[in-house]
């Protein structure tokens, strides 16, 4: 990747143009510059899935938004986040509260819509039920631990040593991963296992064991695939054949398959502006506080993918531009 000069564009009817302060990095950023997937975008493009800035400039038809005025946006696939400036319709912009810094906004968008949408309506998670979380002090592991945890779920999360005070002060029993046998860990601590693993890794083996964490009628949702960057892209149809198998199998367990959230929130607005900015009320509430594992200047964007395919993070990685 490399930072390089290009026009500014000019917002048309419906749209507004936004100073970037602060963008999150994803996995599916890292994805899309490996050429994991057939069919991804062709170079040049811009990376960058989430965005928070400053209201530059406003096209005709928009009345909602003013000059000045702080926003967050999300990009549904179409990047564009690692810039100084985005262009964006208004009707996929939301406010950001006062007192909200922006590299926190940048920290929530993404990993706190998907982590919502994957508690409330794929893995359907009730009060009451036990939650098994891997990867738990990632960008997106700790957002599904600090939703978890205000809905009051019984929480256990998987990660390293030098995570595992996190994953307790977010309400979770930690697991590491690295020296103890969570399968085990999870027959011991609850006796017939838990009710929902979510989890963020993927590969056959992985997947394997998570299913023998829950419970007869319990469900395995396959939110990730960070074993990737380690494996390569073979391990996307194993692990989809493993979890195939897992469905099958006469125990009662499910694998429900999450909405895609590159085309979800597009297609559900409402949801989303709705959904966002509950996050960030919760944010500038004090309830919600995403951890920052980095804040790396905007130009040096391969420095925070190399961080993100080194693993071991606790938090989100966010990039940031100078003032």
């Amino acid at each position: 990747m490399s930072w390089r000069p290009v026009q500014t564009p000019a917002p048309g009817a419906g749209e507004v143009r936004i100073r970037i302060e602060a963008a999150g990095v994803s996995g599916y950023d890292l994805m899309i510059r490996g050429h994991w997937f057939l069919g991804f975008t062709k170079t040049p493009y811009t990376p960058g899935e989430d965005f928070v800035g400053i209201v530059d400039a406003i096209g005709p038809g928009v009345s909602n938004f003013t000059i000045g005025q702080r926003v967050a946006g999300w990009t549904f696939g179409q990047g564009g986040g690692y810039a100084e400036m985005i262009v964006r319709p208004a009707e996929t912009l939301v406010s950001v509260p006062d007192g909200v810094a922006p590299i926190t906004v940048a920290a929530i968008i993404t990993n706190y819509l998907t982590a919502s949408l994957v508690l409330e309506k794929t893995a359907n998670v009730r009060p009451g039920e036990r939650l098994l979380i891997h990867g738990a002090a990632g960008g997106l592991g700790s957002a599904l631990l600090q939703l978890g945890n205000l809905a009051g779920f019984e929480m256990f999360g998987t990660g390293s040593e030098k995570s595992t005070d996190f994953i307790a002060d977010n309400g979770a029993v930690p697991i590491n991963y690295r020296t103890e046998n969570f399968v085990r860990c999870i027959r011991e601590l609850t006796g017939d296992g838990v009710d929902v693993v979510i989890d963020v890794v993927g590969g056959p083996r992985q997947l394997w064991r998570s299913s023998r964490c829950l419970r007869r009628g319990g469900r395995l949702v396959m939110l990730g695939m960070a074993s990737i960057y380690k494996s390569g892209p073979a391990i996307i149809p194993l692990s989809l054949l493993t979890a195939g198998a897992v469905a099958i199998l006469p125990n009662g367990v499910s694998v429900p398959m999450s909405p895609s959230m590159l085309s979800f929130p597009a297609k559900n607005l409402d949801w989303y502006r709705d959904t966002l900015t509950d996050l960030l009320e919760k944010a500038a509430a004090g309830r919600l506080r995403p951890a920052i594992a980095a804040e790396i200047p905007m130009p040096e964007a391969s420095q925070a993918h190399a961080m993100l395919e080194a693993g071991g993070l606790v938090g989100k990685v966010v990039l940031t531009n100078s003032k």
